[in-house]
């Protein structure tokens, strides 16, 4: 069992519950003056943060999650921190229990800062490690794909998604629309007959790119980004069959040291990614693809975020 609601001051105290008298207040102002001042129309900017096991107080006796920690109230605020920092549009979450959690977040750390459509949806994860997004543009609708088949040439079993493929569809300018897909592949812990369990992510890798492929065959106007913790290095087969599917990761340029997404040693590397369908990589702002290291923003989480900004699409054809 987990512990009791407000054990040793851990995490939010409670969902939803009223903003902090003092510093929830300042918090908001402050996110709110940032927003204004530091929103630029005809740009989207976009975040993948995964936040380490965000689980709240309270025990779900139908996941096998005993053995997770609580996120202390500490860490969720500065998680907070680093949202209201980079001051995305779009933040895609993993890692996350459930949108009770996270909208308690939104609601004591980040009010006003104009995340107004808050979603979790349920993955594969036994111990409910799922996948949200908080977002200002208007959310569209969420399309999970956790059910869906995955193969390999010649391989005698098939798999799911080890969490899931969520399609975010948002709203933009002009009633333009984008898809985000947010993912979380297989870790490299061994599965059955699989070490490292290479085969498994390769297959989400492939089904990854088929999907977002036919999607866009049907939905030409609609532009695309995958973003999430895809456990897998740049060199990887699995990131090469991302890249054969024609999406192009848009922090390549990037020296390694820049772009460690996951933090904890002696296993640094760069697992954390946003990848952009052709369009929407000529439209990367120069300079917005970063992976920020701030010692005192980062310490919520043994990743840090992946954050990149877009140009949008022009009402008479896309801008050059």
């Amino acid at each position: 069992m987990r512990c009791h609601f407000l054990c040793s001051g851990h995490v939010i105290h409670g969902v939803l519950l009223a903003v902090m008298v003092a510093l929830g207040l300042g918090l908001g102002f402050e996110a709110a003056v940032k927003a204004q001042e530091s929103h630029h129309v005809g740009r989207v900017k976009i975040m993948a943060y995964n936040v380490a096991n965000m689980f709240d107080v309270f025990d779900d006796p139908y996941t096998n999650d005993e053995g997770a920690k609580v996120k202390s109230r500490s860490a969720i605020e500065k998680i907070a921190r680093m949202v209201r920092h980079v001051d995305a549009d779009v933040v895609a979450f993993s890692e996350i229990e459930n949108e009770g959690i996270l909208r308690a977040m939104v609601h004591e750390f980040l009010p006003g800062a104009g995340y107004k459509d808050v979603a979790v949806m349920a993955t594969n994860s036994s111990r409910d490690i799922n996948l949200g997004v908080i977002s200002r543009l208007p959310i569209k609708s969420l399309t999970s794909h956790r059910f869906a088949r995955l193969i390999l040439p010649d391989a005698p079993r098939t798999w799911r998604f080890a969490r899931d493929l969520l399609r975010v569809r948002v709203v933009m300018e002009s009633d333009q629309l984008l898809d985000i897909y947010v993912a979380h592949f297989k870790s490299k812990h061994d599965s059955l007959d699989d070490p490292n369990s290479t085969k498994w992510r390769l297959a989400e890798a492939i089904a990854t790119g088929e999907i977002i492929a036919e999607t866009r065959r049907r939905n030409p106007d609609v532009s695309a980004v995958l973003v999430g913790d895809l456990n897998d290095t740049p060199d990887s087969a699995v990131l090469r069959a991302i890249h054969d599917s024609g999406l192009v990761d848009v922090h390549s340029h990037l020296h390694e040291d820049h772009r460690v997404a996951y933090l904890r040693h002696p296993y640094r590397s760069t697992i954390d990614y946003i990848l952009a369908d052709q369009q929407m990589a000529r439209r990367l702002v120069p300079g917005s693809a970063l992976v920020p290291h701030d010692e005192e923003l980062i310490s919520g989480s043994d990743h840090a975020p992946v954050v990149a900004a877009f140009t949008l699409r022009r009402q008479h054809g896309f801008s050059k």
